[in-house]
């Protein structure tokens, strides 16, 4: 192996092993210091929750609902790993769940067991660090060093001979530029990168990538970092009439989707009503022994329920238990015996049913952590497709590549990179996506997709000037969309005064908040409506300011933000300050994702005197004046 991808590697797998630690000490030093009251207004605690049961789902799991008084305002989001406790949130007792419903005033988590808790005390709800996640890309990473990847390591040292040639294959819902990249990935010899600036529809362009090399009968794993671009990729492969087969947690999928997923297809098969039927008598057992008199842990004296069946079976004694102390256990043990057969029985059903299924779909779909499961572990692809590719950490892409023999990133660099928590994985690269890593190496080996269907031509030709070299073409359905009169791009200049939220680096700025509902007025005042209106901020503080006053509109972060759109968008900047420090907003794929979230009209609401003492916002306010 190249020395430099070797090297390469080992810094991926401290980086790692460094944002595990970092996410785990941050979470746990919260819950250890703060309350639960400072650590809910931080959004990673939910507290004052009583429960109710909310019933079962069809893959066994136990739904509570937990409510609260007032309104829910939190990170934690449908799909996160929780922590349920009553007293400490450390005590490693503590059941944890999985979030299936989130509404204003009411949480919804799935667990594995029943909740013995009562309403005799409050609920407390914290977000949880999910750890398979980081073993799974570690997994990957020691897979990868192994040479049986040689190929990848020569992709990875930039020594790869790509090649690639496009053929005549016309989809005729797909504009030229799309064609080419559809065309181009589908003859790659091992990789290729489509790249999707704003409106451009590479999910739509991605979808027709995965049906050519669906109908040349290959098997094909789709994924990306967020359940939720897994699902927006599904949708559009099932337009164009695939049939995939979704893995994953069902409570991540979205309602539409879940006929796809694997555990809907195995409850659906026809060999699961004499599962159930086995799943029933299977309780009745459990019912049964519940009434016998269980042995203790210390009577057992380290053995597990089948060894004392086998040894009662055999009528032989063990270690510190004599034949006749077992003999006693007979009535529990002999119940015991029933309930593992009938358990295994109904594993060994579900397990060929998932294969059968897994056998007979081309098309798998899941987000790059679960292409690592065990449900997936012996399975092999052609083809590795990987959207938002330019979101997603090396490790965490290499997951679903590390199972294929071609891959194609589908993608924007230019946009948000990997979020990193720990300094010292930075460095050792965590935050740079493979897609970025690979278009440095191997720039010929991209399709740009240059024609965007969301913005007006103004809008469009900031984004392109500022970050495409002028590349980007509105289509003509967008090209003069407008819902107000006027200019399309507004600028508020407000000197505000930035402000740190206590326990938090997040800054907020009143005057600019005054500044936004003065401009959220006025478009009322319009004929807006709410639901054509988006406010995003660099900050949450800002952001969780602004969702007080404006329910009724989407107000959120920046990187939240990414993928969406709105008719019109707001854009609070927030920093304002003696030092003519910006922080993070100096970050050019912030500001693009910033600007091109509009279809109509964009507000820009910020201290402009202290960001033209940047040279891209001094670049951004030029164009402005130049096009408008």
């Amino acid at each position: 192996m190249d020395y430099k991808v070797k090297n390469k590697l080992n810094n991926l797998l401290r980086a790692v092993e460094f944002e595990r630690e970092e996410e785990r000490e941050r979470h746990h030093y919260e819950m250890q210091h703060l309350t639960g009251y400072q650590r809910e207004k931080k959004g990673r605690a939910i507290i004052d929750l009583h429960k109710k049961s909310a019933g079962r789902l069809i893959t066994g799991e136990y739904l509570y609902q937990f409510k609260k008084k007032g309104t829910i305002e939190s990170e934690i989001t449908v799909g996160d790993q929780v922590i349920i406790s009553q007293h400490s949130p450390m005590d490693k007792n503590n059941p944890n769940g999985i979030v299936y419903e989130l509404k204003k005033k009411s949480i919804t988590v799935a667990l594995t067991k029943q909740l013995r808790m009562t309403n005799a005390n409050p609920i407390r709800i914290d977000l949880s660090v999910n750890d398979t996640t980081y073993m799974r890309m570690e997994e990957a990473l020691l897979r990868m060093k192994s040479l049986e990847y040689s190929k990848f390591h020569t992709i990875f040292s930039g020594q790869y001979k790509v090649s690639t040639n496009p053929s005549h294959h016309v989809h005729y819902d797909l504009n030229t530029i799309q064609n080419d990249g559809v065309n181009l990935a589908y003859n790659c010899n091992g990789f290729y990168s489509i790249q999707g600036p704003p409106g451009t529809g590479k999910t739509f362009t991605a979808a027709h990538l995965i049906k050519d090399i669906i109908e040349s009968g290959k098997k094909v794993i789709i994924s990306a970092d967020s359940n939720a671009a897994v699902d927006h990729l599904i949708r559009h492969c099932i337009l164009l009439g695939l049939d995939p087969l979704r893995i994953g947690n069902p409570i991540r999928v979205n309602e539409d989707l879940k006929p796809y997923t694997l555990d809907y297809k195995v409850f659906h098969h026809a060999l699961y009503e004499e599962i159930s039927q086995n799943q029933t008598l299977l309780d009745l057992l459990k019912e049964e022994q519940s009434t016998m008199k269980r042995p203790e842990a210390k009577d057992t004296r380290g053995y597990s329920y089948s060894e004392l069946v086998q040894l009662l079976e055999t009528n032989q004694s063990g270690r510190g238990l004599s034949k006749m102390q077992i003999r006693e256990m007979k009535p529990f043990l002999k119940v015991q015996k029933k309930i593992d057969t009938l358990y295994h029985k109904i594993q060994t059903m579900k397990q060929e049913i998932q294969e059968y299924l897994l056998m007979k779909h081309p098309l798998i779909a899941t987000t790059n952590s679960t292409a690592g499961s065990m449900i997936l572990d012996a399975m092999h692809f052609d083809w590795a497709i990987i959207d938002e590719a330019a979101q997603a950490s090396m490790p965490s892409a290499l997951i679903p590549i590390s199972k294929a023999n071609r891959f194609v990133l589908i993608g924007d660099h230019y946009q948000l990179p990997p979020v990193v928590l720990n300094e010292e994985a930075k460095e050792l690269g965590l935050d740079q996506s493979l897609m970025d890593y690979l278009a440095d190496l191997y720039p010929y080996f991209m399709t740009r997709l240059t024609k965007q269907y969301r913005m007006h031509h103004v809008i469009n030709d900031l984004v392109s000037n500022m970050f495409y070299n002028g590349e980007l073409i509105p289509d003509a359905s967008v090209k003069n969309r407008r819902v107000l009169k006027g200019q399309i791009i507004d600028i508020h200049h407000v000197e505000g005064e930035e402000m740190m939220q206590k326990d938090s680096k997040s800054f907020y700025n009143d005057l600019e908040i005054d500044k936004v509902a003065e401009v959220i007025n006025y478009l009322f005042d319009q004929g807006i409506q709410s639901n054509q209106i988006a406010v995003i901020s660099p900050y949450k503080a800002q952001t969780r300011k602004l969702q007080g006053l404006y329910p009724t509109i989407e107000i959120d972060t920046v990187d939240a933000f990414q993928g969406r759109e709105k008719d019109v968008v707001i854009i609070s900047f927030v920093r304002s300050n003696d030092h003519h420090t910006l922080g993070f907003l100096t970050d050019f794929r912030r500001l693009n994702v910033s600007i091109s979230r509009a279809k109509s009209k964009l507000i820009l609401i910020g201290n402009i005197k202290q960001l033209k003492q940047n040279r891209m916002y001094r670049d951004l306010l030029d164009y402005i004046n130049l096009l408008e």
